[in-house]
């Protein structure tokens, strides 16, 4: 019953977001679509349903019960004009058929600008930035006697939202997923993800609502080392696009490996001069650490690099 709720619940919601390039600007926020993860975005994005360590909370909460005990997630990613985004998370796996917990912070910081008169006289300057706390969970919901891989999971999250500019405004929002089990031998996963469901904020003198974003994703392990993903992304703000992402790992030893990705993303194909829609990256394995690096060009503004570190124990 609670996954037809849920579907009817996404349906009509998708129906009512406006999908189309006129309705920039209606919302706010835009650091809530911001990837922490340089795994996923060197992949175009193309992760919610392939995600297994802390930074799922933020991208698919219901990815959080694949955290096998402990998991800590930390990133920095460099923008163009100085802009820097930080982001720390961790997961822990409660117990046995029990579910997973997970928190995040992500701080994104704008630099300094330069505040001027009407006279184009300088007064000083500011300094703007987005912060957003994260407290998730992820559940069963369907057949405990089952293997994990035949369960549906549910995940949710609770978010604090908070933005500077010169003055403060704060919010409340949350996300909804669910995980679906897997198919063709366990080789396909899809998953349904909801996010910022709620929320209104207040800029300057106006309100605005928290941007709406929709995911259809799926994952698709090719071998037991490659593996195809791809989502179907709907914000509220803007028409659909799709990222597509393939990661191929190569063992170097029982306890290392090297990881090779590259994805296509579809969300800037008409908005910037120059490439913009292809994402490269690479990760590296050691036991239960990870390091992840992706580069991505955004047109004649510049060019992005993420970088992160996970430990999972």
């Amino acid at each position: 019953m609670s996954v037809v709720i849920f579907l009817i619940l996404f349906l009509n919601i998708s129906n009512f977001a406006y999908f189309d390039s006129s309705s920039h600007g209606t919302t706010a926020m835009e650091v809530l679509k911001l990837n922490t993860n340089p795994r996923c975005v060197s992949m175009g994005e193309a992760c919610a349903s392939d995600i297994d360590d802390a930074s799922s909370i933020e991208i698919n909460p219901a990815n959080l019960v694949m955290i096998k005990r402990n998991s800590f997630f930390i990133s920095h990613s460099e923008f163009f004009s100085d802009i820097k985004m930080e982001n720390i998370s961790y997961g822990r796996k409660l117990a046995k058929n029990v579910g997973s917990f997970g928190f995040s912070a992500k701080i994104l910081n704008w630099g300094s600008i330069e505040e001027t008169n009407d006279s184009a006289a300088t007064l000083g300057s500011f300094s703007p930035k987005d912060v957003i706390l994260t407290l998730g969970f992820a559940n069963y919901i369907t057949g405990l006697t089952k293997d994990i891989e035949e369960r549906i999971v549910f995940g949710g999250t609770v978010k604090l939202i908070s933005t500077r500019i010169k003055n403060s405004a704060t919010t409340v929002s949350s996300d909804i997923a669910l995980k679906f089990p897997y198919l063709f031998d366990r080789r396909f996963i899809i998953s349904l993800v909801m996010q910022n469901l709620i929320g209104t904020i207040k800029i300057d003198k106006e309100r605005y609502g928290i941007t709406k974003v929709f995911r259809i994703a799926t994952s698709t392990l090719v071998s037991k080392n490659i593996t195809i993903n791809s989502d179907i992304i709907m914000p509220e703000d803007s028409f659909l696009y799709l990222s597509l992402g393939l990661e191929e790992k190569i063992n170097l030893s029982k306890i290392s490996n090297i990881a090779l990705r590259a994805g296509i993303n579809t969300r800037n194909i008409k908005d910037l001069d120059g490439n913009r829609t292809i994402n490269l990256g690479f990760g590296i394995k050691y036991i239960n650490y990870k390091l992840d690096y992706s580069y991505s060009p955004f047109g004649d503004l510049g060019n992005i690099h993420r970088i992160s570190i996970s430990i999972n124990f």
